[in-house]
């Protein structure tokens, strides 16, 4: 994630990313608010240069507007806050805010800065635009931190007396939840896929890890002696914690790919009481305020080697960053975009589900006793955040986040169960068409990339595959003779249904703004969950084997025609549909070839395997298998042969490919690499 999310995340701490007056070879700026001499003071990232802009009394924590155009400091003895126009360094103007304000976060498009004020127990919202307090909303004993959500939708409020964090609407200002953390909670950061927020405790010494989607805390990390500080780097890999208490700043591993359990990694020694940390936009310096030594320390991020600048006396709050613009990729479409069955990672069946974690196959699971396996809690949120309540099942592991993408953010808009007449103008599921939602993202951020994948439902493909099971299960005729007629028909039906929805896009992109070559627009196919019949790892005739266990209950010719015919076609169709309208064309037919539901050369977790050491992708199969059977039961039937971790995460690794070709060919083709992962991902090009 690039520094504009970053920033909406480390502001709570006093912390930000800024975009700083662009200069020839200018990385950026560092900005710390010096609480004992009522000043700010800028070090340029590149030179080591130093600026003095004076604000408020006792100036304690800072944030940067997402276009890095503003910096809002809070002053604490003052009451006050102090909003400074970066380029010029200026103040430009004085709001009277709660008593004793201590922490400092924006909405995502920089519309609000929030406020905490730790002496009435209040958020201040400022309109940036009119610098006037526009809501004030009560929440815990003594907030201090704050930080939002990269959505911009939520804010988190640290109450450093009350041993808890709100969660705040950042639109109604309502509450909707209240969660325990440790002793005296005070700074927080956010990770830039917006799925766990961080919180230092300094009382307790540790730091609570709260899941997003259910506001459950679903860990806590022991640190070192009174940590005051903390942020996370811009790709999500490294958490940085400092250490008041003993000097010290801590990294915690952070990456969701290598870990489920956040775990420190390294510890370094810093000035005396550092207060704040922050992490440059490219992730390769810390900036560390110590508050007693006045200096700041500047730790490489490869090295951890430290150097020292000396700041004004009583350094709080750091920010740094770099001149950007905010950009973002977006993905519309059906369940299979969306990231349905991004839950499970890999498939494996166990009789007994109470309290297990599937052979390490749920990525739901959180609070895991001793063993690890045995006695879990679940929740779905942690997968799939509040689209888990409209069944839009969106998660976090979805193709367009499992991408690595040079955006500021990139945006699921995708809902399980949409047809193309959900991208055009009918709301589903509680929410407004995609191609509206589509209109405000362009609006608010330079659109880069357009995936859409959709058409599935205008064909009925779920009506296919049901009717191909029940054939299977009853012993009646294959499902191709009774299905064949109705898919020619729903082909031709998705043809002209897809091309009005690219239409429509285009429509919405043009009324934003847009020229075509503003961004780039990719209409993708869709993999194939099951193999072809002779490549089923069950026999056919053994019918508790294909349903009970490998969740792949078709006869062989049925499967034949799915792989060989339904999906090819689906495919064929689309690559018509993109060339006559003139857009990219990503085709992943067969994407998971040998790891489909079922395949011989794929297998499914087993006791060796647990969350913490899950089944590895080169082994796993990439789709769900059928859920819903008596015998499995395991999660949500509409997540059955959809793509599911490892499938997401190989989507993602050929977007990522694709996003990197720099070529003028418009169709692409996406393969695996046999015996490899999931981010192994070999891109073609094809006529």
């Amino acid at each position: 994630m690039a520094a504009g999310a970053a920033a909406i995340g480390l502001a709570a701490a006093g912390l930000a990313v800024t975009a700083a007056p662009a200069m020839a070879g200018e990385l950026g700026f560092a900005y710390i608010t010096n609480t004992e001499s009522n000043t700010v003071t800028t070090i340029s990232v590149s030179t080591g240069g130093t600026a003095t802009i004076r604000v408020g009394n006792g100036p304690s924590a800072v944030a940067i507007s997402p276009d890095g155009s503003l910096a809002y400091v809070a002053n604490t003895a003052a009451n006050t806050v102090s909003a400074i126009r970066t380029d010029t360094r200026s103040v430009i103007a004085t709001i009277a805010v709660g008593n004793q304000p201590a922490g400092v976060a924006f909405n995502a498009l920089g519309t609000r800065v929030f406020v905490t004020n730790a002496g009435s127990n209040t958020i201040s919202a400022i309109d940036t635009t009119t610098n006037r307090v526009v809501a004030l909303s009560a929440v815990g004993s003594a907030p201090t931190g704050i930080t939002v959500t990269p959505d911009g939708t939520t804010a988190y409020v640290a109450n450093t007396n009350s041993n808890t964090v709100t969660v705040l609407d950042t639109t109604t200002y309502q509450r909707l939840a209240e969660i325990k953390v440790g002793t005296r909670p005070g700074r927080l950061a956010v990770t830039p896929d917006g799925s766990k927020v961080l919180v230092v405790n300094t009382g307790s010494g540790d730091v609570s890890v709260l899941d997003t989607g259910s506001n459950l805390r679903i860990q806590t990390v022991v640190v070192g002696s009174g940590p005051t500080g903390i942020a996370v780097a811009p790709d999500g890999l490294r958490a940085f914690v400092s250490n008041g208490a003993d000097d010290t700043v801590m990294a915690l591993d952070t990456d969701p790919a290598t870990t489920d359990s956040i775990e420190v990694r390294w510890s370094v020694r810093v000035g005396h009481r550092p207060t704040a940390v922050a992490v440059s936009p490219d992730g390769a310096k810390i900036y560390v305020s110590n508050s007693e030594s006045n200096t700041a320390s500047v730790i490489d991020a490869t090295t951890a080697l430290v150097t020292t600048a000396d700041v004004d006396t009583g350094p709080a709050g750091v920010a740094t960053g770099v001149p950007q613009t905010l950009t973002a990729a977006v993905s519309l479409g059906d369940s299979f975009i969306s990231g349905v069955a991004g839950r499970w990672q890999g498939n494996g069946v166990r009789e007994t589900l109470s309290g297990s974690d599937i052979l390490g196959t749920d990525r739901a699971v959180y609070r895991c006793g001793q063993l690890g396996t045995n006695t879990c809690k679940r929740e779905p949120k942690i997968v799939y955040g509040r689209s888990f309540d409209n069944k839009c099942l969106r998660s976090y592991s979805a193709q367009i986040l499992a991408a690595d993408l040079p955006v500021t953010r990139r945006i699921n808009l995708a809902c399980s169960g949409a047809d193309t007449s959900n991208i055009i103008a009918t709301p589903l599921k509680g929410e407004p068409p995609q191609s509206r939602q589509l209109a405000q993202v362009a609006r608010n951020y330079r659109v880069k990339l357009i995936v859409l994948n959709v058409g599935g439902n205008d064909i009925g493909f779920r009506d296919i595959i049901t009717t191909c099971v029940k054939a299977y299960l009853r012993g009646t005729a294959r499902c191709k003779g009774e299905k064949a007629t109705a898919f020619t028909n729903g082909l031709v039906r998705a043809e002209a249904n897809v091309t009005l929805a690219i239409d429509k896009v285009r429509e919405v992109m043009n009324a934003a703004g847009y020229n075509r070559d503003d961004y780039r627009f990719v209409l993708q196919s869709y993999p194939s969950p099951v193999p072809a019949g002779a490549q089923i790892r069950y026999p056919e005739a053994n019918t508790y084997d294909r349903y009970q266990v490998g969740g792949c209950p078709v006869y062989n010719s049925d499967a034949d025609w799915v792989r060989n015919v339904v999906v090819p076609k689906i495919g064929d169709s689309m690559e018509y549909v993109a060339d006559q309208r003139e857009v990219e064309f990503l085709d992943v037919r067969d994407l998971f070839s040998g790891h489909e539901v079922c395949a011989r050369s794929a297998a499914q977790a087993t006791n060796y395997d647990n969350h913490l050491k899950p089944q590895l992708g080169n082994e796993a199969e990439w789709a769900r298998f059928l859920d819903g059977t008596p015998f499995v039961g395991q999660g949500n039937v509409d997540e059955s042969v959809h793509p599911n971790y490892y499938g997401q995460q190989a989507l993602g690794s050929c977007l990522t490919a694709l996003y990197q070709y720099t070529g003028d060919k418009r169709n692409h083709l996406c393969r695996n690499v046999p015996g490899k992962g999931a981010e192994h991902v070999v891109l073609d090009q094809i006529d």
